[in-house]
């Protein structure tokens, strides 16, 4: 597996192949401290091509280049 895709499932953490806001949010919480809700939501949104607010793992593969 590579790096992204351990990385994505880390943060995808029930499994359903999204990451959404709340998921994102907990990832960087763990790591970088407070993080607010709308700041997530901002991140998802930056990522999210087709709009339907959460990443699949293409648009994580695409984001993370």
């Amino acid at each position: 597996m590579d790096d992204k895709r351990a990385a994505f499932n880390a943060i995808d953490t029930d499994g359903d192949g999204y990451i959404t806001a709340d998921e994102f949010k907990r990832s960087l919480q763990t790591s970088s401290g407070k993080v607010s809700d709308s700041n997530a939501a901002a991140i998802v949104a930056m990522a999210d091509d087709n709009g339907d607010k959460k990443i699949d793992y293409n648009e994580y593969a695409k984001f993370v280049r």
